[in-house]
């Protein structure tokens, strides 16, 4: 009962975080509540069980409610300020701080982007104002970074300069000085993993060791969560449990256990302090601390009670940790190397100790993948179906020989070289991380939470199959459940309809055709940015996996700019992609020059498309190419673009690329077939674009902007009122986001993804 009761919480904090109730009615429902269940309790329990469950349900979204719906009392004035802070979180480009000064602001959490190397506890002056933090890219499947943010109950981003960074002055804020100074005068390799290892500080790992990490499913090693927790207080409960046993009124009393687990909670929270106090390190502390709590009460038998009682606490106080992959992947993994554990051990007829613990190693890393298979899939895209060799490999190597060293070497006077061997180790591991590289599949679809629910339930009915009820769920409702599901996605997936995707990716072209037959063609994608953030792999690829898109028939770049180009290179590199596309050779353009030199290395066929071609894909749909011209040369690359027609039946879509008015013009004196239903705006609304006589050519019942913030002019007001003197309806990006058409040849349906 106690577990539905806290898979009920969990219930109300999604429900709540999708439909977003007025707090104020959950409350008055909540209430009256607790005054019932006593009257129900000792008649009628199945009622009172129900009501209770219910009551769980409604405190999850009261609990979520009370987050979503309390917005600080104050909006950002506008004004400049002196601003004191002090660093409580940090990674390399975005850092959390928290206001001091002025008294208006102060203990506001805000967020600074900057690179700068700065030490959590650091006092920082800053000279600049607040900004509401805004929506960087609007797009299904994509949990949104703002809505994250304000869940952590931070709103608003600091920008200015930096005038001044003192060091902390408080006793935590020079324990870690110190061991931060002991690491790095220890000349150890991979000071970057150590640091990360014991401070948290994860800045410093060079992106060659994150890939290696990522590709080998051992990248959880590089964050402090719950397996480097529960290895330090393991190794400190059976040091004060060695301890406790030597006075023999304990030990002969079994106390020792009981004592050695009340006082080994101080250590994790000991690390947990040191190392950042960041979220994950706290969830890992709290259940870490509820396990030893369990020892105490003599209740670690009950290790699914404890677990979900874990979570109960955890949610309690960071309800926002739901959606956090890293509460998933702890939670799932300890529930399901529990219940999968407790039906192969008993199966497990091994004399041989070291055999034994090779087996049950190997089961529980099994475990650990079967149930976060989902989440992992989800979140990261791929998975190394030989992970558990390299898990078997560096979780000995680097959690049970080189962190025990370093937390030795940095206690010790002269435990630099017991760092520096940790550091050798570390060496070795990422030395057989890379000749072990392979099984890694990448990319694989997306599950989506129904999906993952099945998925989850038939491997549930498997484990407890034993059951006849049991047995009877999996064959009447949820197999059959996965294959309607399955029917459904297969003929999505090859309709007779005809859905244009414009993808929000700031201000750049990123569309998305879903044509009919399951034909899937790609039209730009957005850019490259310096700080590493691409837009081909951050925001397309999880809408393409989760649309259950591997391969991809065409893929056409408009023209060779960034911000139609960039992203399109990891698509190139990591999708099955048949043709890419282009309007000609632009030797001249680095990134072109990149981009094909990256579909040879594929092998993808590279076609040149201009004026008078026409691909037939599917009956009744077919792409006639406008523009350029086979001899046409542009000194403007935006002149250059494809222009494509789209129909299907009888209705037609028009994709302009970055033309400007000089080939609008000489499009209409060509007397090419500009009518169309729909059309994308050229070149994000510029004024040099979308003139009269186009847009009385086209005559379009609609139009998309694909636009975004950060250039000035861009939309220009002159474009957008010629649009609304026609009376044209301008769906935009910048403020829909991901804009949906769809058609099946007689009517057009727009799905916007915002309309506010």
């Amino acid at each position: 009962m106690f577990i539905v009761s806290v898979l009920s919480f969990v219930a109300g904090i999604y429900f709540e975080t999708l439909y977003n109730l007025s707090i104020k009615y959950i409350f008055f429902l909540l209430l009256p509540l607790f005054f019932i269940i006593p009257y129900f309790i000792n008649k009628y329990r199945r009622i009172c069980a129900i009501i209770l469950f219910f009551s769980f349900f409604l405190a999850g979204a009261l609990r979520i409610g009370l987050i979503i719906n309390t917005f600080d009392s104050y909006e950002p004035d506008g004004e400049s300020y002196l601003f004191e802070t002090v660093l409580i979180e940090s990674n390399k480009t975005i850092k959390v701080l928290k206001i001091l000064q002025p008294h208006v602001y102060k203990s506001t959490h805000v967020i600074l982007r900057t690179e700068r190397d700065l030490d959590i506890g650091d006092k920082i002056v800053i000279y600049g104002e607040l900004k509401a933090l805004s929506e960087t890219y609007k797009n299904p499947y994509i949990i949104s970074w703002k809505w994250l943010k304000h869940l952590e109950c931070i709103n608003f981003e600091l920008k200015g300069n930096i005038l001044d960074i003192k060091k902390g002055e408080n006793s935590i804020d020079k324990i870690r000085r110190f061991i931060k100074v002991k690491i790095e005068e220890s000349g150890a390799k991979h000071i970057g993993i150590i640091k990360a290892l014991i401070l948290g500080d994860r800045t410093s790992i060079v992106e060659e060791t994150r890939t290696v990490f990522q590709r080998t499913g051992t990248s959880h090693i590089l964050a402090i969560s719950g397996l480097h927790i529960g290895i330090i207080t393991g190794f400190f409960f059976f040091i004060i449990k060695w301890i406790l046993r030597r006075i023999k009124s304990l030990a002969l009393s079994g106390r020792d256990k009981r004592y050695a687990a009340i006082i080994t909670i101080i250590f994790p929270v000991l690390f947990m302090v040191f190392s950042g106090s960041n979220i994950s390190t706290i969830r890992a502390t709290f259940m870490v601390s509820i396990f030893l709590l369990a020892i105490f009460f003599e209740k670690q038998r009950d290790l699914l009670n404890t677990v979900f009682l874990a979570a109960l606490f955890i949610l309690l106080v960071y309800p926002h940790s739901l959606f956090m992959p890293s509460f998933q992947l702890s939670f799932l993994s300890v529930l399901f190397i529990i219940l999968i554990t407790h039906r192969l051990y008993p199966l497990i007829k091994v004399n041989s100790r070291p055999i034994k613990w090779l087996l049950m190693t190997l089961i529980t890393t099994f475990s650990a993948m079967v149930g976060t298979l989902p989440v992992v899939l989800y979140n990261f895209y791929g998975i190394n179906l030989l992970s558990f060799i390299h898990n078997l490999i560096s979780i000995p190597l680097i959690c049970f020989i080189s962190l025990p060293l370093i937390l030795v070497g940095i206690i010790l006077p002269y435990g630099g070289y017991l760092i520096a061997f940790a550091g050798e180790l570390i060496n070795l591991n990422i030395y057989i991380l890379k000749t072990l590289d392979f099984g890694y599949i990448f990319p694989l679809i997306r599950p989506g939470l129904y999906e993952s629910m099945l998925f989850y339930a038939i491997i549930i009915c498997i484990l407890f199959a034993n059951r006849k009820i049991v047995r009877s769920i999996l064959c009447f409702i949820v197999l059959p459940l996965a294959v309607v599901h399955s029917i459904s996605e297969i003929n999505r997936r090859f309709n007779n309809e005809l859905c244009i995707n414009f993808i929000d990716v700031g201000m750049g072209d990123a569309i998305l055709i879903e044509a009919p037959k399951g034909k899937r063609i790609l039209v730009d994608g957005g850019q490259r940015f310096k700080g590493g953030f691409d837009t081909g792999k951050n925001v397309i690829t999880p809408i393409l996996l989760s649309k259950k898109i591997l391969t991809i028939d065409y893929v056409i770049n408009t023209h060779p700019h960034g911000d139609h180009l960039g992203g399109l290179i990891y698509i190139l590199e990591h999708f099955n992609v048949k043709r890419f596309v282009t309007g000609g050779f632009f030797l001249k353009e680095p990134l072109f020059l990149e981009t094909i030199s990256r579909c040879r290395n594929k092998g993808i066929n590279i076609e040149i498309w201009h004026t008078g071609s026409e691909i037939f894909l599917e009956k009744d749909f077919h792409i006639a190419v406008l523009n350029p011209d086979r001899d046409y040369y542009a000194d403007n690359l935006n002149n250059a673009s494809l222009v494509l027609k789209i129909t299907y039946r009888k209705k037609s879509i028009l994709l302009t690329g970055d033309i400007e008015r000089e080939i609008e013009e000489r499009l209409i004196l060509n007397n090419m077939p500009l009518l169309a239903h729909v059309l994308k705006i050229p070149h994000h609304g510029s004024n040099n674009a979308s003139s009269m006589a186009f847009l009385m050519a086209i005559r379009p019942e609609i139009a998309v902007l694909s636009a975004g913030k950060g250039i000035k002019g861009l939309p220009g007001k002159e474009t957008l009122n010629r649009y609304k003197n026609l009376s044209i309806p301008v769906f935009s990006t910048l403020k829909n986001g991901y804009i949906s058409v769809c058609t099946e040849g007689t009517r057009l349906s727009i799905k916007p993804y915002q309309t506010k």
